[in-house]
């Protein structure tokens, strides 16, 4: 990861900055997924093993997740500023912004930023998805699936008490879509918030909300996963202990 972020570092100065921002992107996502998955990701990516329903629960909220959050992020910006452009066929591309100068804020927006993967469709639909954008949309579908995959495999056995698992199954529910619910509340559900955007504080609420949103959610539901799988009591353990300790 160090490595890939020193070679975004120096990209404004490169021989080819294209090169060495996407190569360094590579390997700081690619590293610090791979390590995740490894660690933090490792007991929830194990239920995409158990089946098909998983993996129907998995590329469901990815794509919903792409597609959606990144039209509705577009579509709150062309509220704002109006129609920066028309979309006459549909189009796929790959995007890359230069950023300058070489400062570590830089390198910081050339890590979320580029590059990405753009596209639209008529009349006015836009979609770009970052390297940033896609390792969190991945991280989250898997805390999803294995928030879901846990509820269900309690429910299994808690066949008298399932109404309690209701709670824990609408906080992921709620949890996994906060990146996409608040964009469309913006947007849709309460219009009046824009005019807030029109400020220069409401520009920078928007810019942290997109770079903010996809990790705060991950946590979230990564805590929501480890709460389904509670721990004993402290004195509980204790006791247990002390008793085997006895019996030796």
């Amino acid at each position: 990861m160090l490595a890939g972020f020193f070679i975004i570092y120096i990209s404004p100065t490169s021989p080819d900055y294209f090169l060495y921002s996407v190569v360094g992107n590579i390997i700081f996502w690619s590293s610090l997924l791979l390590f995740l998955l490894k660690t933090i990701l490792r007991r929830p990516l194990h239920y995409l093993k158990k089946g098909k329903l998983a993996l129907a629960i998995f590329f469901s909220y990815l794509s919903v997740h792409y597609v959606v959050y990144s039209i509705v992020l577009e579509r709150l910006l062309t509220g704002l500023y109006g129609i920066l452009f028309t979309v006459t066929s549909p189009f796929i591309t790959f995007s890359f912004t230069p950023l300058y100068p070489e400062t570590l804020y830089t390198a910081a927006m050339n890590l979320v930023f580029n590059p990405a993967i753009a596209g639209g469709f008529p009349p006015n639909y836009y979609f770009e998805l970052s390297l940033y954008a896609m390792v969190m949309g991945l991280i989250i579908a898997i805390l999803v699936t294995g928030n879901i995959m846990r509820v269900l495999e309690i429910s299994s056995r808690m066949k008298r008490a399932k109404v309690i698992l209701i709670a824990p199954l609408l906080g992921i529910i709620g949890g996994g879509s906060c990146c996409i619910s608040i964009p469309i509340l913006l947007t849709t559900v309460i219009p009046a918030a824009n005019s807030l955007l029109f400020l220069p504080i409401g520009d920078t609420a928007l810019f942290l909300a997109y770079i903010l949103l996809p990790p705060i959610t991950a946590i979230g539901l990564k805590l929501n996963y480890d709460a389904l799988f509670p721990k004993p009591p402290k004195e509980f353990r204790i006791v247990s202990n002390n008793v085997i300790k006895s019996r030796k």
